[in-house]
């Protein structure tokens, strides 16, 4: 009777894929973060050109003493987001590494035992081979020997008959 196929270590195989599908997508997550992060400090840069160049305007018109304090604070404003922003796209982009890294490890753990999977299947096969080749032996040595009876009662009765004449 041939058996389907079992690998044995399938359960670990799958507990393995099941972790790399979770790491990969922790890296999505972790990749989206970082992006939102670049995206925020994108706009912050751009709030604080905008905010020198209105700067220069108010300079090139009358001096109004509370509007250049407002602006300056604002700037200072920014330019302490902006830094915060970078410390955080550094440590988001720390984190992008150390996620690829996990995803690299968990991907190597499957390879490691989907190639033993994809070894033993291979047994496996080439073992139902040798299987099946000795059944269509045997079953072609009990045809061979079920005819050379069959032959060798015709033979007996051409012979009884022979001996009757």
């Amino acid at each position: 009777m041939i058996m389907a196929f079992e690998f044995r270590l399938q359960k670990l195989l799958d507990y393995r894929e099941n972790q790399k599908k979770l790491a990969q997508e922790e890296l999505a997550r972790r990749q989206r973060e970082l992006l939102a992060v670049q995206q925020e400090l994108d706009r912050l840069r751009d709030e604080e050109k905008r905010l020198l160049e209105n700067h220069r305007r108010c300079q090139e018109k009358d001096l109004n003493i509370p509007a250049l304090i407002f602006l300056e604070n604002y700037r200072l404003f920014l330019q302490e987001s902006c830094r915060k922003c970078v410390e955080e796209l550094d440590r988001g982009e720390e984190h992008v590494e150390q996620q690829r890294h996990v995803v690299l490890e968990t991907w190597r753990s499957c390879r490691i035992l989907s190639t033993l999977r994809e070894k033993a299947h291979s047994e496996y096969r080439e073992e139902e081979k040798i299987s099946e080749q000795r059944l269509n032996d045997e079953l072609g040595l009990k045809c061979f020997m079920r005819r050379e009876q069959e032959l060798g009662k015709v033979e007996n009765h051409i012979l009884k008959e022979g001996d009757r004449d």
